[in-house]
C-alpha cells in the first residue's frame, strides 16, 4: 500500500510539472494590435503640389484603434467564460520583435487581431528597422497557443503578380506553425463606417449562429466594409492548415494545434477589387 501511494504522488508531481510547462491559457485569450500613427513608426509625410496648391500628406489611418476596440467589445458583450484580453498594443508599441519567431508575443494567446496597413508579404508596421517584418519571419502558433488570426489590412493574400511573382502559399506556408486559420484580404480593404456592428456580426455568426469561422469572416466583411458600386471591391480571404479548420464552428473548435503548413485558401469577391 505504501508503494502505491508513492507512485500516485510521483505521478501527481509529473502531472503538475507538465501542466506548469505546457499550461493552455483559459479559452479565450486574445490580443489586439492596431496602428494609426505611421509617422511615429518612422514613415515620412509627403509634400504634394498640384494646381498651384501645396499640402502635406501623412500616412495616418483613422479607424484602426476603433476596430481593435470593437473586436474587444464584441467579445465582452458575448460574455464568453474565461475570456481575457492579454495585450492591446497601439502605434509605436507594435514592433516587429513582437511578431517574429516561435516565441513571439503574438503566439501567447488563442486569437490575435491586427488592424493597420498591409502588403502581400504581411503587416506593414512602419518604416524603419524596428518595424520591418515579412510573413517569412512569422511563425503563427510556434511555441505558444495561437489558433486564429485576423488581419484588417490590405493585400496579405494578393495574387503573385502583385507580390514580386511569388504565390500566396509560397509566401505564407512557413508562417503556419500550428495556427488553424489566418484571415485577411486578397485585394485592398478600407475602414468600416461601423466597426462595432462588423465585429458584433462576426462574433455572433461564429459563436451563436453556427457559421464556420471562414464564412463568418467573409460575410461580416462584405456586409460592413463594401459600400457598393463606384468604390473599390472587396476580397476577404481565409488561409488554413486544411479545410477542416476553415470550417470550424465555435461548437467544433479544437484547442489542439493544427498541422504545420498552409494547404487551403479561399476568398469571396464583391465588386471590382483594386490592387496597390
Amino acid at each position: 500500500m505504501k508503494q502505491k501511494i508513492v507512485m500516485i504522488n510521483f505521478f501527481s508531481i509529473i502531472l503538475l510539472l507538465t501542466l506548469t510547462v505546457n499550461a493552455i491559457p483559459p479559452f479565450l485569450w486574445y490580443s489586439t494590435y492596431s496602428i494609426e500613427n505611421y509617422v511615429g513608426n518612422g514613415c515620412a509625410c509627403d509634400t504634394i503640389k498640384s494646381g498651384g496648391m501645396t499640402w502635406i500628406s501623412c500616412p495616418y489611418l483613422e479607424m484602426s484603434h476603433d476596430e481593435a476596440e470593437a473586436f474587444h467589445n464584441a467579445l465582452v458583450n458575448l460574455s464568453i467564460g474565461n475570456c481575457n484580453r492579454r495585450y492591446f498594443r497601439k502605434d509605436n508599441d507594435v514592433t516587429a520583435a513582437l511578431w517574429a519567431g516561435d516565441n513571439a508575443e503574438i503566439n501567447g494567446v488563442d486569437f490575435f487581431f491586427y488592424s493597420g496597413h498591409g502588403s502581400g508579404f504581411g503587416p506593414h508596421l512602419g518604416c524603419n528597422s524596428t518595424y520591418e517584418i515579412t510573413c517569412s519571419d512569422i511563425r503563427f502558433k510556434g511555441s505558444g497557443y495561437l489558433k486564429w488570426v485576423q488581419g484588417c489590412a490590405c493585400l496579405w493574400f494578393c495574387p503573385p503578380q502583385y507580390a514580386n511573382g511569388i504565390g500566396e502559399f509560397s509566401r505564407w506556408f512557413s508562417s503556419f506553425q500550428g495556427v488553424h486559420t489566418v484571415q485577411g484580404h486578397r485585394a485592398i480593404t478600407y475602414e468600416s463606417e461601423n466597426p462595432q456592428a462588423l465585429m458584433n456580426d462576426f462574433w455572433n455568426d461564429w459563436v451563436n449562429e453556427g457559421k464556420s469561422i471562414d464564412n463568418a469572416w467573409k460575410s461580416s466583411q462584405i456586409e460592413f466594409i463594401y459600400q457598393g458600386s463606384g468604390l473599390p471591391g472587396l476580397m476577404p480571404a481565409t488561409m488554413a492548415a486544411n479545410e477542416t479548420y476553415a470550417y470550424e464552428t465555435w461548437a467544433s473548435a479544437s484547442d489542439a494545434a493544427a498541422p504545420a503548413g498552409a494547404f487551403w485558401f479561399s476568398w469571396r469577391q464583391t465588386g471590382n477589387p483594386e490592387y496597390e
